[in-house]
């Protein structure tokens, strides 16, 4: 399991693993910053307030939960080599920025298309929970097949 050279299959379950981890810090750091310097979780903050404070801490934890994904996934899951050590790493951020992107725009999106007069008790309530989880899942979707394919060799 710890060989690179394995099905792909395997290989996407590791880097699944591995993205776990990152995601866990990415979180780690968002929800700690939404509940402490710049709110961004509970009913008692102004959904303008919310939506910017979303951007502004996952933005915050973009570098440590990328430079975590990084190491992880040149040593564990992809093959290190297609590229120099230096063009290796700035595609890689390259193309967490351009995921990065595709969150922020989920983010901005969730935003506009939800209902601003929520009644208590419905998922407008939380919506800062959706936004996180859209800003991830729009980032996967993008990362794996870019790694593999541009960034590292296998």
């Amino acid at each position: 399991m710890l060989s690179r050279d394995v099905p792909a299959l395997i290989q996407f379950g590791k880097y699944g693993f591995c993205g776990c981890i990152a995601l866990l810090l990415h979180s780690l750091i968002v929800y700690s910053l939404g509940l402490t310097i710049n709110p961004a979780i509970g009913d008692y903050i102004p959904r303008e307030l919310k939506e910017a404070n979303s951007m502004r801490n996952n933005s915050i934890a973009f570098f440590p939960s990328n430079i975590a994904a990084y190491l992880l996934n040149a040593t564990f899951v992809f093959t290190p080599g297609r590229h120099s050590k230096r063009k290796e790493v700035t595609l890689f951020f390259f193309i967490s920025a351009l995921s990065f992107l595709a969150g922020h725009l989920t983010i901005w999106a969730i935003f506009r298309s939800t209902d601003t007069n929520h009644y208590p008790g419905s998922y407008q309530e939380n919506i800062e929970h959706f936004v996180n989880l859209g800003f991830v899942i729009s980032s996967v979707l993008v990362n794996f097949v870019c790694r593999k394919f541009i960034v590292f060799q296998r």
